[in-house]
């Protein structure tokens, strides 16, 4: 295969070239920043007008500011990230802002369902991270439940890896399910031993309670579980009305609604380079190179270009990692001028009559003049595109893409060419990258439904005389006690303890109660008495005392008011059924 470098590859404005070094990547944290992202937008955009008045700003500057905006952007839409390190009672900083969290720590923002329990590498091996050293198991149907802040498409990774200590986790067999989709059906990690599993979906995701499901297959010992990531994608990520794609036909019908549709990546490929890792991505990707996917490798030769111009308002980062637009595969020309094979080819394995969303990255690197290469796009040898990247561009290196909806056929695989347009001034055609992700079907497992949002979910605090009843009463009180700022007073007799004098107003769905105690886990019981069980909990960020007490049960607000005292650093949360 032939290599070709374009030595003409530094751009003005390329900030190395000026000595200053690129913003970070996006390092997502968890979501209590959205006044200071909103304060530092305002700020760049007045920085933006204030520049502007130069007739012609250095463009190091705009780009810096262009790419401060998409991050912050993106920043003020986190409100529910989640990077879970199953099994494990310690926290794992991964690469790259990734900051896994065990599930046994105390007061975690999700809920761990029952009838699972935990499985530990007491001698991990240097090799393997500390991310694969524990995991979940369960023998029986349980789930992980997520309070979602915000409506979105999320990307949602599932982690698996087999033990040395624990083989036979690699015969297990199990199902995921999410959203009422299958994510996983029958799956087993036997094929990959040693080697962790990831696999990764986009899953539309609307505010609520949010459940991925882990069922054992009958006959199986168990379902296992490693590491979760569910985070926010970008805005925009996912087009929502493509061109439809058949084997039949080729083009026909746009496709809408493709962001309602959950997601599984199979493919995700740097076409002409490397292997991309999590380290080199904001968004934490996969990539391989497409050099096992040629139909002919004599057809295709790799390329290297320079860095891509990105431009505010079309394709960003998110998209596909800039070190995707910086190489490519163009046609294989012998000396004699004359192309070796009239298109490339690359062909990849999918399931039988599916529907999958195709993605291909592109970034004109190769020419030298601004409208040379036009060129073709075929699907199952159908044609689909006529591709003029000056149509979609302003300059060269300027990232652009196209995103169809294509059904496959009974073949088991998809074939995508390339090749040049008759009347192209260079005959030549290229391709940077290529994302292929099949729709998921509908799961046939059925689970025990939600309880009803109006009715457990609903029951609010409501501090007052507890009236007997068959009905569950949930008494929440959120008291913050500064106790260094006021002075002790005499205790009030149980005649004054009304509801007004406590100046108790917080009202909470149940569920989130059971989340910050983690179903009112036994582990992270601190005290029993008269007044019931005392749990210690996370609640929204605030360290919390939850007292659960039955009807009838306990000596009543006055010796509660005086057990307040005992907790100066909490805000002290109720329970009563």
């Amino acid at each position: 295969m032939e290599v070709r470098f374009k030595l003409t590859t530094l751009r003005r404005s390329n900030p190395s070239h000026f000595g200053i070094k690129q913003p970070p990547s996006i390092a997502v944290e968890p979501p209590r920043r959205n006044n200071a992202v909103a304060e530092a937008l305002a700020k760049i955009a007045d920085l933006s007008d204030r520049i502007a008045i130069f007739e012609e700003p250095p463009p190091v500057i705009v780009k810096l500011l262009d790419k401060a905006k998409l991050s912050l952007s993106w920043l003020a839409r986190l409100h529910a990230e989640y990077f879970i390190n199953n099994g494990s009672n310690s926290y794992f900083n991964g690469n790259n802002g990734r900051n896994f969290v065990g599930d046994r720590c105390s007061g975690v923002y999700f809920f761990v369902g029952q009838g699972s329990s935990t499985v530990q590498d007491r001698s991990p091996s240097a090799d393997v991270s500390p991310l694969y050293w524990s995991a979940r198991t369960y023998r029986q149907p349980s789930f992980y439940e997520f309070t979602m802040k915000e409506s979105g498409t999320y990307f949602v990774r599932l982690h698996f890896f087999v033990p040395s200590f624990s083989t036979n986790l690699a015969s297990d067999i199990f199902s995921v399910v999410a959203s009422e989709s299958s994510l996983l059906s029958n799956f087993s990690v036997k094929n990959n031993p040693g080697l962790p599993v990831i696999r990764e979906f986009l899953v539309n995701v609307r505010v609520g309670r949010f459940r991925i499901h882990f069922v054992p297959i009958e006959g199986s010992n168990l379902a296992f579980i490693n590491a979760i990531e569910v985070f926010l994608s970008p805005e925009k990520f996912i087009n929502d009305n493509v061109p439809l794609i058949t084997p039949a036909v080729g083009r026909g019908n746009s496709f809408d609604r493709l962001q309602s549709q959950v997601l599984h990546t199979l493919y995700r490929i740097n076409v002409g380079g490397s292997i991309l890792t999590p380290e080199n991505d904001v968004l934490w990707r996969n990539l391989i190179p497409d050099d096992g996917f040629l139909f002919n490798p004599r057809a295709a030769s790799s390329f290297f270009g320079g860095e891509p111009e990105y431009q505010l308002g079309n394709v960003t980062e998110y998209i596909a990692p800039s070190p995707v637009y910086r190489t490519a595969q163009e046609m294989n020309v012998e000396e004699s001028g004359q192309l070796n094979l009239s298109n490339i080819t690359r062909s990849f394995n999918v399931s039988k009559s599916s529907r999958h969303s195709v993605r291909l990255q592109l970034c004109e690197i190769i020419a030298d003049s601004f409208d040379s290469i036009v060129f073709n796009l075929s699907i199952y040898n159908k044609f689909v595109q006529r591709i003029s990247p000056y149509e979609q561009t302003v300059q060269l290196a300027t990232p652009f893409y196209f995103n169809f909806v294509v059904d496959s056929d009974e073949s088991g695989t998809m074939n995508i060419s390339i090749g040049p347009w008759s009347d192209s001034q260079d005959q030549n055609a290229f391709l940077n990258g290529i994302e292929i992700m099949e729709f998921m079907k509908k799961s046939n497992i059925v689970f025990p439904a939600k309880k009803p949002a109006s009715k457990r979910s609903n029951l609010f605090a409501i501090v007052g005389s507890v009236v007997g009843g068959a009905f569950v009463i949930i008494l929440i009180v959120a008291v913050l006690v500064v106790l260094k700022c006021r002075k002790a007073k005499p205790i009030q007799s149980s005649a004054n303890m009304s509801p007004s004098n406590l100046n108790l107003a917080l009202r909470i769905p149940y569920y989130e109660i059971e989340q910050s105690t983690k179903n009112f886990d036994s582990s992270l019981l601190i005290g029993e008495g008269g007044f019931g069980k005392v749990y210690e909990g996370l609640f929204h960020g605030k360290k919390v005392v939850v007292k659960r007490s039955e009807l009838g049960h306990g000596q009543g607000l006055l010796n509660f008011r005086q057990r307040l005292l005992s907790f100066p650093e909490f805000a002290i949360v109720i329970l009563f059924h």
